[in-house]
């Protein structure tokens, strides 16, 4: 009897540990299984958090990094969390992968990512989404995305995360790989990185037609249309994609339900404006081992569901 009593005990602890952790699994992408997230209040703050370029995790600016997530979401109290990219440029980054997912975890909130272009300086994407698959997580929000070419022009983070309240769906979260140096054979030293894919616009075309509420746009690397800021407090040159496949026009084209698109990649800008209605904006570095000596942070942003509302501010190192 005794005998019986322990195995049961252990079978209940071996589930109770499983339903506290998963394992996130690359199946084929289905819009209608994957990324729900429930909101019970009547608006959703999200942190952007964006190019943290983690190289060791464990060296004194790595700390201060994580020191400073832990600040900004003390302060902010986010509903979600998302990168946008440029998490690590490490020779270790499957080691700092994992240590940034578990400091990620601890927080209890939902987060997500998307892939920077400095992710696989040193190893393949694919490494790295297998660290992700096998490490247990039980916050992540996170996709590879479907297969939308042979040739994997796509990338491999394309992803939608519909946010509900009380299970009604509010908004939706459209987060998509830019990757890294272009690979269409041309050389171009003032646009030398890659662009959305003609499969990629097209994936998001026939999703957000369909959509029956509005949404946000994450990405790493600016689109083109970042170049129209005429303000003059850029901090450095706009590094935008290398070419213009339409997205901007198309979110145009479709009812500009998508109403902000909010990237990473150039340090030193943190700005915002507005280009034909659509918000165009950089989150703010966030990781000390990145380039530039500005100030460190992230980008608040809120909707309101029931007025439609969207702001955003920043938040710096020096107000946390």
């Amino acid at each position: 009897m005794k005998r019986i009593l322990i195995i049961a005990t252990i079978i209940i602890t071996s589930i109770l540990l499983i339903s506290c952790n998963k394992n996130l699994e690359f199946d084929e992408y289905n819009n209608d299984t994957f990324g729900y997230i429930d909101i019970k209040k009547d608006e959703v703050k999200i942190l952007q958090i964006t190019d943290l370029h983690l190289t060791y995790g464990f060296d004194y600016l790595d700390r201060k990094t994580f020191n400073l997530i832990d600040k900004l979401v003390d302060n902010e109290k986010p509903d979600i969390i998302v990168v946008t990219g440029d998490i690590m440029m490490s020779i270790i980054s499957q080691s700092v992968l994992k240590k940034f997912i578990k400091q990620m975890d601890k927080y209890n909130i939902p987060w997500t990512f998307i892939f920077g272009n400095h992710e696989a300086d040193y190893q393949k994407i694919e490494k790295s989404l297998n660290t992700i698959l096998k490490t247990k997580t039980k916050n992540l929000y996170f996709h590879k995305g479907p297969k939308l070419s042979d040739n994997n022009t796509h990338g491999n983070s394309n992803f939608i995360l519909k946010i509900t309240n009380n299970n009604k769906p509010i908004l939706n979260l459209y987060l998509f790989d830019s990757k890294a140096d272009r690979t269409d054979g041309i050389i171009d030293e003032r646009f030398p990185y890659d662009y959305l894919s003609i499969e990629q616009v097209s994936w998001y075309k026939e999703n957000v037609e369909e959509d029956n509420v509005e949404s946000l746009f994450f990405v790493h690397i600016p689109l083109m249309e970042y170049l129209e800021y005429e303000g003059s407090d850029l901090g450095e040159d706009i590094w935008p994609q290398g070419k213009n496949t339409g997205l901007f026009q198309t979110i145009i084209n479709t009812g500009s339900k998508t109403r902000g698109v909010f990237v990473g990649h150039d340090h030193l800008n943190n700005i915002e404006f507005y280009y034909e209605g659509i918000l165009l904006a950089y989150g703010n570095t966030t990781g000390y081992n990145a380039y530039g000596l500005n100030p460190r942070g992230a980008r608040t942003i809120t909707y309101n569901f029931n007025t439609k509302e969207l702001n955003t501010y920043l938040v710096l190192d020096s107000e946390v």
